[in-house]
């Protein structure tokens, strides 16, 4: 049975220690982690967000908002203006969002307490389920699945006037 080894402030690789069916001893890599920045784009109608690798100026992805809708709506696409690579749906209260794919397939959901003290929420990725509990202030929320391995990491950045966000997938999530 494989058990998950995650150094407290680790940022470029987890490790896992090696499985009895091993001939060898050597701990073996997970794919690394991938980084983004998120930063919010202003005077825009509707929200966008912009995804890049860090120190990149090129845009990996875009996160575009519906303005005139009921319900919370985003489209993820390639690049500035690319194809659509997910969407997020949320309900009218805003305390459920569905992720689905380009093929319209759902890739996981969100959870957020209609009423709430501390900023929390619950991710699911297929059969994975994630939670996280930003504080009372919320600039960091640690997506951790029940063995205590780290999913997700968002922190928000403080330093403009718009919203700007570092996020970490690690391994076995997709990014989108």
């Amino acid at each position: 049975m494989e058990t998950s080894v995650v150094e407290p402030g680790a940022r470029c690789h987890s490790f896992v220690a090696t499985s009895p069916k091993r001939d060898d001893t050597r701990p073996r890599r997970e794919p690394a982690m991938e980084t983004f920045e998120v930063t919010q784009v202003v005077m825009t109608v509707g929200s966008t967000y912009q995804v890049r690798s860090p120190g990149s100026e090129k845009v990996v992805l875009t996160v575009k908002g519906s303005l005139m809708s009921p319900t919370p709506k985003f489209q993820l696409v390639t690049g500035d203006d690319g194809p659509e690579v997910a969407s997020l749906t949320g309900n009218f209260i805003k305390t459920k969002f569905h992720l689905k794919g380009a093929d319209k397939a759902e890739l996981g959901s969100l959870s957020f307490p209609a009423i709430a003290f501390k900023k929390t929420l619950v991710l699911t990725v297929g059969a994975r389920g994630f939670t996280a509990d930003g504080g009372l202030m919320g600039n960091v929320f640690r997506c951790v699945d029940n063995d205590g391995k780290v999913g997700i990491e968002i922190s928000k950045k403080t330093e403009t006037f718009r919203d700007r966000f570092t996020v970490a997938v690690h391994g076995g999530i997709s990014k989108e």
